[in-house]
């Protein structure tokens, strides 16, 4: 299962180059590290009038679009109004780097405890600031601003899905996700010790 597309299908989108200042590896070789993506997207040049052209915000969810994919990467452009959210998800074994290009955002990274996801790591990002994402980070992205958030991703290889999990959480202190499938095709979990008696 994948997350829904929620991509703007428009045309006229540029080179690489007219938007950063340098063009997309066209292979996998080019990319030696997630620091490469990282250092390459935090030192562009972006052409900022060109970049304010492209973005376009959705009322209903926040928008995502392909601006760019070779065979080794791909350029995506998310644009956030207030209180957007992604779902919780996963990016399909890719590496990434996004460059917050204005406003705020608030991500929450989970992690497994048995075969449930729970809450591990929560943190805001503001203008400049790159979010890395591993090829196992599970997390959710959120708008916490009044104001209209864009972000640049930059995603190696290119993604192939994104994988949602249960978008429901109980609120409070014990906030659960229950993943699509447990884990490794099990997985025991936590014993708990028997109550003395």
């Amino acid at each position: 299962m994948h997350e829904p597309a929620m991509e703007s299908q428009e045309t006229a989108v540029p080179e690489s180059r007219a938007l950063l200042g340098w063009s997309l590896p066209e292979s996998r070789e080019d990319i030696p590290s997630l620091q490469w993506l990282v250092t390459r997207l935090r030192d562009s040049r972006i052409d900022w009038r060109l970049l304010e052209s492209l973005v376009r915000f959705e009322p209903a969810h926040y928008a995502r679009r392909v601006l760019v994919r070779t065979d080794a990467c791909e350029l995506l452009l998310a644009c956030w109004l207030p209180g957007q959210a992604s779902l919780v998800h996963d990016h399909g074994g890719s590496h990434g780097a996004a460059l917050l290009v204005r406003g705020e955002l608030k991500e929450t990274r989970f992690a497994w405890g048995g075969d449930r996801l729970l809450p591990a790591l929560a943190c805001r990002a503001g203008e400049g600031d790159v979010m890395l994402e591993r090829p196992d980070t599970i997390h959710r992205v959120v708008n916490p601003s009044r104001h209209g958030a864009v972000s640049l991703h930059l995603y190696a290889p290119p993604m192939q899905g994104m994988t949602p999990y249960d978008g429901q959480t109980v609120p409070g202190r014990t906030r659960r996700l229950r993943p699509p499938r447990p884990p490794g095709g099990g997985g025991a979990g936590r014993r708990r010790r028997p109550r003395a008696g």
